[in-house]
């Protein structure tokens, strides 16, 4: 009897270790970058969005997310990396792991097909997994029933290729860009080459400003440091220097679901200001600047056709130091949205591009502004000869 136990126990322990195992199955990619940088000092975000099937249904489980190589497939090591959470509209940063670690997972609920879709994310850092020239697989690492136990790790179907930022034409080279948007903060931004959308992304990643305590996330590269953390609207990442194409789509998608809320094509990868994405040789400290005419990749807020032309009132008002501005549009037209101070001073265009009908939403940060009075006016032309203009007062508050 007590041999039957003991080989009861040994067959037990054995299954479980086969099941904690990584293995590359049940991690299906929705949306995922098909570039990421390295270096140790040089840090970026990225997010991807991924299904996890093959769960017990309408259950919560703790998780935690790394990157592996095709190597540490088998064993028990989930990769490398420091996850990125986003649970709903909370982003959250840790670079310590563990299922029974305060702090370092979150959790996951499946649903009753016992599967889960959302938002996930990592952190490169010096590991020798993220080396020029290596493909990386996003790992997740689950227990069950949220008992702090590893019971799975599972690796994406899809590979992401690993660049280093240098200003060489070699096709493990990369080459940092940032935008200037009127995306909401997490908003999720995704970069291609090419005008449909089709196929994988260059890159994923979210607008600032996710409320991640900047002093946590460390040694991120110089131009995402000074130039995309914690300012409204902003985004940064890394694309190949090898790009022929340039890139040639943003789009903006929405937290909530992943939809694309609007999109901003350009047919040659030389985009309005000037910012020439094809084959780019800069590095990280050189890096491109898409600028607010470019892409503003706003967001539709409905997709009903409004009856009539509206230019809201700012809230908060007043504000610091940031706002939102909402607006309406009953045709298709080219609209400029501008900013002025109380001397009549331009200190800011807001908008400045074709829409078509909707309702739209745009958060204005006025970070780099003075206290006082400003107006934001509104010029609309529309393709059927509509003309519409409003004006609106706000005040900035420090």
């Amino acid at each position: 009897m007590k041999k039957i136990i003991i080989i009861f126990i040994l067959i037990t322990g054995l299954y479980s270790i086969a099941e904690a195992q990584l293995v590359q199955s049940n991690f299906q990619g929705v949306l995922v970058p098909q570039y990421i940088a390295s270096g140790t000092s040089t840090r970026l975000p990225y997010i991807f969005r991924a299904t996890v099937t093959g769960l017990q249904p309408n259950l919560k489980y703790r998780y935690y997310t790394n990157a592996c190589r095709y190597t540490d497939f088998g064993g028990t090591n989930s990769g490398a990396g420091n996850p990125l959470f986003i649970n709903g509209s909370d982003f959250r940063y840790t670079t310590s792991t563990g299922l029974s670690t305060v702090n370092g997972y979150d959790s996951i609920l499946t649903d009753a097909a016992g599967s889960y879709t959302g938002w996930f994310g990592f952190v490169h850092t010096g590991n020798a997994r993220f080396t020029a020239g290596n493909f990386v697989y996003p790992s997740i690492t689950l227990d069950s029933g949220g008992n702090g136990v590893t019971k799975y790790r599972f690796a994406l179907n899809d590979s992401i290729s690993v660049l280093q930022f240098s200003d060489s034409g070699t096709s493990t080279s990369g080459t940092g860009i940032y935008g200037i948007s009127n995306a909401n903060p997490k908003n999720v931004i995704s970069l291609y080459d090419n005008i449909t959308g089709t196929g994988r992304p260059l890159a994923v990643v979210f607008a600032e400003n996710e409320g991640i305590d900047t002093s946590v996330m460390a040694s991120l590269v110089k131009y995402y440091k000074d130039s995309v953390d914690s300012r409204n609207g902003r985004w940064g990442t890394v694309i190949p220097n090898i790009l022929t194409n340039g890139v040639r789509r943003f789009n903006v998608h929405r937290l909530t679901n992943g939809s694309v809320a609007n999109f901003q094509t350009d047919a040659d990868g030389v985009w309005p200001s000037g910012v020439n994405t094809v084959n780019p040789r800069g590095g990280s400290l050189n890096p491109l600047r898409i600028s607010l005419s470019d892409a503003p990749l706003i967001i539709k807020t409905e997709n009903n056709i409004p009856d009539k032309f509206t230019l809201e009132q700012n809230y908060p008002n007043p504000f610091n130091p940031s706002t939102t501005i909402n607006f309406s549009i009953p045709v298709n037209g080219n609209i400029e949205l501008k900013l002025f101070d109380i001397l009549g001073k331009e200190t800011g265009s807001l908008l400045n591009g074709y829409y078509t009908s909707g309702t739209y939403s745009i958060n204005f940060s006025g970070s780099e502004l003075k206290s006082g009075v400003y107006f934001y006016t509104m010029n609309f032309t529309g393709d059927n000869g509509a003309l519409f203009s409003d004006r609106k007062k706000l005040m900035l508050v420090k």
